[in-house]
């Protein structure tokens, strides 16, 4: 839970409600309107961080790198970073739905949405303040009062908060207010959109990655009328994207493949592994359902078998399976939740890579990444027993190489996940859920950030990893309020399921 409570607090008089269609142009009336998000009374300290304060986490070091908002998926630390706000309202018509509506201010003109612009001032001490709960749970609080001209009705607030303010291009989220018709993406319209069907969009981008977001909105309805003039409503905010971190070490520097030359003369070659992508199978979901943070059905291809074959056609690349000596034809992945190439100054050893994290002590031949994705519905096999992959499992980590005749990248092998955190599903069709992080290998830093977890730092190691299939762990509590009841200092990592609900939140299996 990202900021505690949130409480509105309405005042204000206007007409008593009729019950007919108020849905029309009414007469408008001058109503305060308090959003407090936790205490009220909180200012932000001018300190960085501290044993006393708890608060804020600067970057200082290589492990965790300074870095401009929007912040980078490190680990699975309770650490959150927004800066941007806002509250936008809903409306109820005729028809008993709660839409988008847009209220007035004191000069007549049109609001998307109120601005809470105090989230911004704790950038005031450093570009790179991440903040967090700490050992006390002491979430960031601020408080906005304003004042909206709104017709008699009943509304409900809805409220984003999200990290992306400061991008000046290229941004991750789409604005709620603002269409993209190439990325398929359409801006809520005031008297049209629903509260539980408005989705947000991430860019339709190759690497299909978010930013943090978190929202909730307020389930019971309010009443402007003369006979109420003050409201008190409590909103919880929760992360309304998921996380995916890889981290993996001894990656191979090559793989086989069956190739084709210019001149169609097919041959068996290593290919050199460039790059590794955590793909989503068959389909991918660019849209999240906002006020419930659930999965909206997935409408972008990925890769199908049918694509497998096309791709033989135009890539002439195989992989070679190692058992029968036979090749199959393996399709390029269009869209990846994350991408991470092998750095420059990396050697190969023994076959393997090394030295690509020469700054991480206890494993610098380890490769880290990690990504917010949207949250997405659950595969189903194809055409189970079948024999044949059909690429739409869950989660795929997939080698990448480059075809130097060709001159276009390749997948060299497309090697399936597994969540290893439940039995009560197949593991290789699950759900990406919000508020849930899916770590391949273990990362966490210590509560200040100055060092990793030495017990919790531990990388796939790809060497051991001969089988067809890698393991994922599901961090169902990867939630920024904990409590401090778990009993760890930062806690995210390795939980028991069998733990149920907590004030933090639900835990899923």
């Amino acid at each position: 839970m990202l900021f505690g409570a949130l409480v509105v607090l309405l005042s204000g008089c206007s007409e008593e409600w009729s019950g007919e269609d108020y849905w029309a142009a009414d007469a408008l009336y001058p109503v305060r309107v308090e959003f407090r998000l936790g205490d009220a009374a909180f200012a932000v300290s001018d300190r960085t961080r501290s044993e006393s304060d708890g608060r804020t986490f600067i970057p200082d070091g290589v492990l965790v790198p300074r870095s401009a908002p929007p912040r980078q998926v490190l680990s699975s630390n309770n650490w959150q970073q927004v800066n941007d706000v806002r509250i936008y309202l809903f409306r109820k018509n005729t028809a008993g739905n709660f839409v988008y509506y847009k209220p007035s201010d004191d000069n007549g003109t049109k609001q998307n949405y109120l601005s809470m612009d105090d989230f911004s001032l704790k950038f005031a001490q450093s570009p790179y303040v991440i903040w967090w709960g700490g050992d006390d749970d002491r979430n960031e609080m601020h408080s906005y009062v304003g004042q909206m001209n709104l017709p008699v009705g009943e509304y409900r607030f809805l409220a984003l908060a999200r990290d992306d303010r400061t991008v000046a291009t290229s941004r991750r989220l789409m604005d709620p207010n603002t269409s993209v018709a190439t990325w398929g993406w359409t801006a809520w319209t005031e008297g049209m959109t629903r509260l539980e069907t408005a989705t947000l969009a991430c860019a339709r981008n190759a690497e299909l990655s978010t930013t943090e977001l978190f929202s909730g909105y307020t389930t019971e309805s309010i009443l402007v009328d003369a006979t109420t003039r003050s409201f008190s409503r409590t909103i919880t905010l929760n992360r309304a994207v998921a996380g995916i971190l890889l981290y993996v070490e001894y990656i191979p520097a090559t793989l086989p493949v069956h190739a084709c030359d210019s001149e169609d003369r097919s041959s068996l070659r290593h290919v050199a592994v460039r790059s590794l992508a955590v793909v989503h199978g068959k389909t991918l979901s660019d849209q999240v359902l906002i006020a419930r943070r659930e999965a909206v059905a997935g409408r972008l291809t990925v890769a199908t078998a049918a694509s497998a074959a096309s791709s033989a056609a135009s890539a002439d690349v195989a992989s070679v399976d190692s058992q029968s000596g036979s090749s199959s034809a393996l399709p390029f992945p269009r869209y990846v939740l994350l991408r991470a190439d092998i750095p420059a100054q990396a050697q190969v050893q023994n076959g393997f890579y090394v030295n690509i994290s020469p700054e991480n002590t206890a494993h610098p031949h380890a490769l880290l990444k990690g990504s917010f994705v949207m949250p997405q519905q659950a595969n189903g096999p194809q055409c189970p027993g079948n024999g044949t992959e059909t690429y739409d499992k869950t989660l795929y980590l997939v080698f990448l190489g480059y075809d130097s005749d060709r001159k276009r990248e390749i997948a060299l092998e497309w090697r399936p996940i597994r969540q290893s955190a439940s039995a009560s599903c197949d593991p290789l069709y699950y759900p990406l859920l919000a508020n849930h992080f899916y770590s391949i290998g273990s990362r966490c830093f210590s509560i200040h950030g100055e060092m990793p977890e030495l017990e919790l730092d531990s990388p796939v190691d790809l060497r051991d990893e001969t089988s067809a299939s890698l393991t994922i762990r599901l961090e169902p509590w990867w939630n920024e309020y904990y409590g401090g009841e778990i009993g760890h200092s930062a806690p995210g990592v390795m939980l028991d399921p069998e733990w149920g609900e907590h004030s933090g939140g639900e835990l899923y299996e």
